[in-house]
């Protein structure tokens, strides 16, 4: 999966287990259902190490994930969470890429609550974190990723399409 990052864990072995059996349900997960229960495994971690910024990104991002899966009704609820996890974790580990690659996800997935009335703001918002994961570290695929799909989701009028964007998605193979 492109948003399962390698992030290397510095505490106890008890929590470096637990990290990795939550890693392990989150690069199985297929469905809303398997991300949020991921989530809530995540979020245990985070509350037992509250100094880890990993936890907290995982938390976020398999919330994130879920959102996308979600109807446009629950959308945003998935993203509030979602977010409450990428601002602790961007408190833990600041200028962190792969934050930056989170904040980008949940701004695009907050778009299709409504794509006519949020296309333009939170096309904005995610267009403007991916590049900044892109900039904060240029070998961050995940980060090109992110920025590729904005382009993509852009209106070619206003500098986005499939021409755009196909350079962006080559810096990710």
């Amino acid at each position: 999966m492109v948003f399962a990052p390698l992030i290397t864990v510095s505490q106890s072995a008890a929590y470096k287990e637990s990290f990795k059996k939550d890693l392990s349900l989150f690069e199985s997960a297929k469905t809303a259902s398997d991300f949020i229960y991921a989530a809530t495994c995540f979020e245990k971690l985070a509350i037992t190490e509250k100094k880890e910024w990993s936890a907290f990104y995982y938390a976020g991002l398999c919330n994130a994930l879920a959102a996308f899966e979600k109807p446009q009704n629950e959308i945003d609820k998935w993203c509030d969470k979602a977010e409450a996890f990428s601002r602790k974790a961007d408190s833990l580990s600041k200028n962190n890429s792969e934050i930056f690659v989170l904040k980008s996800m949940i701004a695009a997935a907050r778009i299709n609550v409504n794509k006519a009335q949020r296309g333009q703001k939170y096309g904005a918002m995610a267009t403007k974190f991916a590049m900044e994961a892109v900039k904060l570290n240029e070998a961050n695929p995940r980060a090109h990723f992110v920025k590729a799909k904005a382009i993509l989701n852009t209106p070619p009028a206003l500098g986005g399409g499939e021409k755009k964007a196909k350079p962006a998605f080559e810096l990710v193979l």
